[in-house]
C-alpha cells in the first residue's frame, strides 16, 4: 500500500488554470490528491464535461477511486464588474444601488433596500472594507465607511446582519448541477447555506438523482452556525464544509477557530463527514514551501477531527499545484503519527439524533474490537457508503477497507477519513461470501497476512440492501 492510501485525512484539490490539464491532474493525483473540486463560480455549464472527462481519465490511470466534486456558486453578491477602483476613507458616506447610474458603488446580486436596511453592515472583499447603512434612498442605500479601503469591480460582498431573501439555488446552479451529473460528477456542494430548507431545495431539484449524489452543505453564513440551525443543517446534509473565508467575513476572524471546532465536533457526533477549507497553504500560491503557521493550521484541522482538507487557490492558480498537495500530504502524515495529542479523534458519545442507531452501535463495536484485538484491517461491505462512514466516525487506527460494487459510492468514500475505497465487481450474495471477499481483497491490498485478524461488518440480508447490522471477527487463513 502507498502512503497516499495509508493517510487517513483526505486531500481535495481545486482545478483551475494552473492545473486543469491531463498532465496537471495526473500530477495532483500522484502527489496525493484524493479528490478534485470543480469551482462552478468560475465555470460555465459547458466547461464541466471536458474537465470531468480529464479527471476520469487520470483516475483510470491511477487505478483508485477519485472523488469529483462540483462546488455550485450560489448567489453572487459583488460590486458590479467594470466598476473603477476607488479608495473609501473612514467616515465617508457612499451610496450603493443596483442601478449603476444612481450610485457611487453599483452592486449586483441583491437589492440593498430590501436586504440591508439600516443599521446593517455591508462587507466588501472578505470584510476588508466595512460599510454601515445609515438610510434608504429611492434606489438604494447610503452607508458610512467604518473600515476604509479600496473597492472595485468584481469584489465580493457579504451581508452578515440578519437573513436575506436571496435564493439558495440560482439558475446558474441548476444548469451546472445538471451538467455535472451528466458528466459523471459524484458530489455536489451547495454554497451559502443558511437553513436546512436550502439543502432540501437542492435535493428536491435533483429528484430521483438525489439518492446517489451526496450534498455538501457549505457553512459560510453567520445564520448557518447558530446553535439552533447548525444541527438541523447537518442532519439534512450528507457532508459539510467549513468554508472559513466567507465565514470569517460573516462573523469575525477570531471566531473562526472556535467555530471550526464546534462544526467538526457536531458533524462527527451526527456521523456527517466534514471538509475544512480556505487558505490552508495560501503562501504556496507563490512559494515552494508552506509557512510554519500554515503547517500548524493543516495539522490542527486534522486534530479537530476533519475528514478532508480542501486546497483552493493553491492548486487552481498557484505556481506549484502538485507541490502544494505533496506538502499538505506530508503535514498530514506527520500529524497522524501523533494521534494521541488530541482526544477529539475519539467520538465520545452516541447521539440520539443519529439516523441509524443500530448501524452506529455495530460500527462502534467494530472499531473497538479492531483496536482491542490489533486487527490488521476493518473491512466494510457497503452498497451506499453508510457503513464505512459510520465506522470512520469512531476514528479507528485500523485501516478501513470499504468494498462496494458501485464506482460512484467508492468515489464519494475517497473523501471520508481513513477509508480506502475499493470497487469489487463480484457482488457477494451472503455473509460467507462477504467474508471470503474481505479476506481476498484485504490480502491483495497488502493490508493483511495469513493468520492475522480482520473485522468484517455489513448489512444482512445483502439482497435487501439492509442497514449495517452484523459484525464478525475473522482470522485470515494461512497458506502453506
Amino acid at each position: 500500500m502507498t502512503t497516499i492510501l495509508r493517510r487517513k485525512v483526505k486531500i481535495l484539490a481545486t482545478l483551475g488554470p494552473a492545473s486543469a490539464s491531463p498532465d496537471g491532474i495526473r500530477a495532483l493525483l500522484a502527489a496525493g490528491a484524493d479528490g478534485i473540486r470543480l469551482n462552478a463560480s468560475h465555470l460555465k455549464p459547458d466547461d464541466i464535461a471536458p474537465l470531468a472527462a480529464m479527471v476520469r481519465a487520470a483516475e483510470s490511470e491511477a487505478e483508485r477511486p477519485i472523488a469529483l466534486l462540483c462546488d455550485l456558486a450560489g448567489p453572487k453578491l459583488r460590486v458590479r464588474k467594470g466598476t473603477p477602483v476607488q479608495r473609501l476613507e473612514l467616515g465617508q458616506t457612499v451610496e450603493l444601488s443596483a442601478d449603476p447610474a444612481a450610485s457611487a458603488i453599483p452592486i449586483e446580486g441583491f437589492d440593498p433596500r430590501r436586504d440591508s436596511p439600516p443599521p446593517c453592515r455591508i462587507l466588501v472583499k472578505d470584510g476588508k472594507v466595512v460599510l454601515r447603512v445609515r438610510e434608504l434612498t429611492p434606489t438604494g442605500v447610503v452607508a458610512v465607511v467604518e473600515r476604509p479601503g479600496e473597492v472595485g469591480g468584481g469584489m465580493g460582498v457579504n451581508l452578515p446582519d440578519g437573513d436575506t431573501s436571496l435564493p439558495s439555488l440560482t439558475d446558474h446552479d441548476r444548469a451546472c448541477a445538471d451538467a455535472a451529473l451528466a458528466a459523471g460528477v459524484d458530489t455536489l456542494a451547495l454554497s451559502f447555506v443558511r437553513r436546512p430548507e436550502d439543502v432540501a431545495l437542492l435535493r428536491a431539484y435533483l429528484g430521483p438523482r438525489a439518492g446517489r449524489v451526496p450534498i455538501v452543505a457549505k457553512l459560510e453564513k453567520a445564520q448557518a452556525v447558530q446553535p439552533e440551525t447548525l444541527v438541523p443543517i447537518l442532519a439534512a446534509s450528507d457532508m459539510v464544509m467549513v468554508a472559513r473565508g466567507d465565514l470569517g467575513a460573516e462573523t469575525a476572524p477570531e471566531k473562526v477557530p472556535v467555530l471550526q471546532k464546534q462544526i467538526l465536533r457536531s458533524a462527527r457526533s451526527l456521523g456527517v463527514a466534514a471538509i475544512t477549507a480556505t487558505e490552508m497553504l495560501e503562501s504556496m500560491i507563490r512559494e515552494e514551501r508552506p509557512t510554519r503557521a500554515e503547517a500548524s493550521d493543516v495539522a490542527n484541522a486534522l486534530f479537530d477531527g476533519t475528514d478532508a482538507v480542501l486546497l483552493t487557490a493553491e492548486t487552481a492558480v498557484g505556481a506549484h499545484p502538485a507541490l502544494a498537495v505533496a506538502a499538505c500530504a506530508s503535514i498530514l502524515c506527520e500529524a497522524e503519527a501523533h494521534l494521541d495529542l488530541d482526544a477529539s479523534w475519539v467520538c465520545r458519545s452516541q447521539e440520539p439524533e443519529l439516523r441509524d442507531p443500530v448501524g452506529d452501535a455495530v460500527a462502534m463495536a467494530a472499531s473497538r474490537a479492531a483496536e482491542q484485538l490489533d486487527a490488521a484491517a476493518l473491512v466494510c461491505f457497503t452498497q451506499s457508503g453508510r457503513t464505512a462512514r459510520l465506522v470512520a466516525r469512531y476514528r479507528p487506527r485500523t485501516p478501513i477497507l470499504a468494498l462496494t460494487s458501485d464506482p460512484d459510492v467508492a468515489r464519494t468514500l475517497a473523501l471520508v477519513w481513513g477509508v480506502i475505497p475499493h470497487v469489487c465487481h463480484e457482488l457477494p450474495v451472503d455473509h460467507e461470501g462477504v467474508v471470503r471477499l474481505a479476506e481476498t481483497l484485504a490480502g491483495e491490498s497488502g493490508l493483511v497476512r495469513g493468520g492475522e485478524l480482520v473485522v468484517v461488518t455489513h448489512g444482512a440480508p445483502i439482497a435487501a440492501r439492509s442497514a449495517t447490522n452484523l459484525l464478525r471477527i475473522h482470522r485470515v487463513s494461512t497458506v502453506e
